[in-house]
């Protein structure tokens, strides 16, 4: 449904772009707005669902407009998966959201003017991260990379919102299509790879066993809907 939510808006905001504004191939300035399902993998996909959220960029042609300069803000946010290591908490409930910055290098497989344009995409990006814990029952001993926490902690303290900024990359591609001569609908997924925080292991007091730490990577791959005028 919010899939079809955003293709109904771009239709009508399409439906009211003044007419007057002319060529395409004449406009060296982008704006696109779009947004779709997110799928995770790797370990992160074992703590979480398939999320979902908007993305918005500009994007400036270069002189042969076979290369073209973009940044991009997008917002991703992610459900806890029922089937979720919780460390023995008898109740537990959790999300996690991305606030990604991205600076990508667009390349157009076809020529200017082309009323269907494939093209890649990459770039390096910067990537604001956040687990939230809103609800823990449990013994307060906990450690793992995805949660953001590892240690022992009055129950509490566990409660609460923690991440920060990661650095990352994206690469890609997708198709535009042309709608007059001013706008297209474009449809494209691009894989992100986010290097997340090292978490260092620590001894359980209540077994005296060590518990095992590691790192919070991220692997993301939206599918995303979107227009650009």
């Amino acid at each position: 449904m919010r899939i079809v939510s955003w293709i109904f808006l771009g239709a009508v905001l399409l439906a009211l772009t003044p007419s007057t504004v002319s060529a395409q191939d004449a406009k060296r300035f982008h704006v696109n707005f779009g947004g779709g399902p997110t799928f995770i993998s790797g370990t992160l996909g074992e703590h979480f669902s398939n999320g979902w959220g908007p993305a918005f960029g500009v994007t400036i042609d270069g002189p042969s407009r076979k290369l073209s300069f973009q940044f991009e803000y997008a917002y991703r946010y992610f459900n806890i998966k029922d089937s979720a290591p919780v460390f023995g908490a008898t109740r537990f409930s959790a999300n996690h959201q991305t606030h990604q910055l991205d600076f990508n290098v667009v390349a157009n497989l076809a020529a200017p003017g082309s009323r269907v344009r494939p093209y890649v995409i990459a770039g390096p990006g910067v990537y604001n991260r956040s687990v939230k814990i809103t609800e823990y029952v449990g013994s307060g001993v906990i450690c793992d990379p995805y949660w953001y926490v590892c240690g022992t902690y009055p129950v509490t303290d566990v409660v609460g919102s923690r991440g920060g900024w990661d650095f990352g990359f994206n690469v890609g591609g997708g198709v535009g299509f042309g709608i007059g001569d001013t706008a297209e609908f474009y449809i494209e997924s691009r894989y992100h790879y986010v290097a997340g925080p090292e978490i260092e292991p620590t001894v359980n007091p209540l077994s005296g066993t060590t518990a095992t730490g590691g790192n919070a990577n991220g692997h993301y791959t939206p599918f995303t809907f979107g227009f650009r005028f």
